[in-house]
């Protein structure tokens, strides 16, 4: 698999985009009083809260990447199989007896007759007949589409752990400022005389 990988490119990011899903970018808070200056930021919890929430939907986000790598990741070794088996086919002149599985722990014996055609799922339940020179361009297609697709995915999986990381940061950032606030609200009211 990693010949292939390496031989497809990375398809290009739209203009203006970091990302292929379009997964929004999380500011570094360089400045913490400034931004808790602002007005929307009046509250600490708040900002807590809106920052936890950004971080709930990367982690969403993350796990749905994820998913998607994995089955891509499967995938490929399938069509790279079904491309394999195809150029077996091409080759036979002659019946060939083989196994195939029938269904869990159950293999049966068969004769394959010589072919120029092959039956591809497509998917949703969908087979179709191709001859052996559309099946293989068929194939090819759809392994350069998926290493495509894979590399696009674990692009976005990078640039989404950056977001992950740089929200933790400034979820710190502004609960550390939280403290200092009202350990030097503390100091004052200990501090003030008494009335």
């Amino acid at each position: 698999m990693t010949g292939i990988m390496d031989s497809v490119e990375m398809p290009k990011l739209p203009e203006n985009q970091k990302t292929f899903a379009g997964i929004p970018e999380a500011v570094f808070l360089e400045e913490i009083d400034s931004f808790m200056t602002q007005p929307e930021n009046e509250n600490c919890e708040k900002v807590l809260q809106r920052l936890d929430e950004q971080h709930g939907k990367y982690r969403f986000m993350a796990y749905n990447l994820e998913a998607r790598r994995r089955k891509l990741k499967s995938q490929i070794p399938d069509l790279e199989r079904s491309l394999e088996m195809v150029n077996v086919l091409r080759k036979e002149d002659e019946e060939r007896e083989t196994q195939f599985l029938l269904s869990d722990q159950v293999f049966i014996k068969t004769l394959v007759p010589p072919t120029k055609t092959v039956y591809l799922w497509l998917g949703a339940s969908v087979m179709l007949e191709y001859p052996l020179d559309e099946a293989e361009a068929l194939l090819r297609q759809n392994i350069t589409s998926a290493v495509g697709n894979l590399k696009s995915v674990e692009h976005d999986q990078d640039f989404l752990r950056d977001q992950i990381t740089t929200t933790e940061v400034n979820m710190a950032r502004v609960y550390n400022w939280g403290v200092k606030k009202r350990q030097a609200a503390a100091k004052t009211t200990a501090s003030s005389p008494p009335s």
